[in-house]
């Protein structure tokens, strides 16, 4: 047999290989896509046994965002709030408490996350809308923001704004600020900030499913009497967790709306999360 003849034969010989292999992907791929399907069904019809729906507009998700551990920089906190306040040195107050007094406006910054800023300036007058004063604020702060609302229940002549904190795009449900303003310019800024500096990632693999965390779901609202009557919607985002000051860990969770309220599953431990903070 000549060379030639020897060099198609390998040729086709790969490429019947390739082909084998590709039909076991696709078989794979199909059989998992059957055993999402069988599993999906076998929850709706659990759920709703227990007389809830989950609506056909939630999308599960399938990727987990990474642990992530933050420690506190001071000079990266204090640029921070001098962008806002301007120009000032850090006194050290004690139990990892530091405080800052710029030309408009004086903070308290703890090792935890949690902080109170006032403006002594009149630097965000009540001019515009109270959420595009706010987000220029906290742009100087360099903090990212997940969800920002107005705050339904207060005064209109002094509103009040919430927002969420994220990182690197994935909500931190426990890290929330509130805006107060007076009624004519913003006042304070206080709550729960993540801290500046990533440390390490740290990638799990055992994760629950989707399918697995609603079940652990619907096994604690059925032990806490909570009544719903549909989920709403389920997305993945991060709970801090403050292992020391100065220093805190972003775990994922599992934020669960329904018709009733928002639920929050640790994402490793499958238990409920709940929220420190009351805005």
């Amino acid at each position: 047999m000549d060379k030639s003849k020897i060099k198609n034969f390998i040729i086709l010989l790969l490429a019947i290989v390739n082909i084998f292999l590709l039909f076991i992907v696709l078989k794979n791929a199909a059989n998992e896509r059957e055993t999402e399907k069988y599993k999906l069904e076998a929850l709706e019809s659990v759920l709703a046994e227990n007389g809830i729906v989950l609506s056909k507009n939630v999308e599960l998700p399938k990727k987990i965002p990474t642990e992530i551990t933050l420690s506190r920089n001071l000079m990266r906190e204090k640029r921070k709030i001098s962008a806002l306040i301007g120009s000032s040195d850090a006194q050290d107050l004690g139990g990892n408490i530091f405080y800052y007094n710029g030309s408009t406006g004086q903070a308290n910054c703890r090792g935890t996350g949690e902080f109170e800023l006032m403006l002594t300036g009149s630097e965000y007058p009540l001019d515009d809308e109270p959420l595009k004063i706010c987000q220029s604020a906290v742009k100087k702060l360099g903090i990212e923001v997940a969800d920002m609302r107005l705050k339904s229940d207060a005064d209109d002549s002094a509103p009040v704004v919430i927002m969420t904190c994220a990182w690197n795009g994935t909500p931190i449900y426990n890290a929330a600020i509130r805006f107060d303003f007076t009624i004519d310019r913003l006042f304070i800024i206080s709550g729960m900030r993540p801290l500046d500096t990533e440390v390490s990632v740290r990638e799990y693999e055992s994760y629950s499913d989707s399918v697995t965390v609603l079940m652990s779901f619907l096994e604690y609202i059925r032990q806490a009497n909570i009544v719903c009557s549909e989920i709403i919607n389920v997305e993945l985002g991060y709970y801090s967790s403050v292992s020391a000051s100065g220093s805190c860990v972003l775990r994922p969770v599992w934020c669960i709306e329904t018709d009733t309220g928002e639920y929050y599953i640790n994402a490793q431990t499958g238990r409920p999360e709940g929220l420190d903070y009351s805005m």
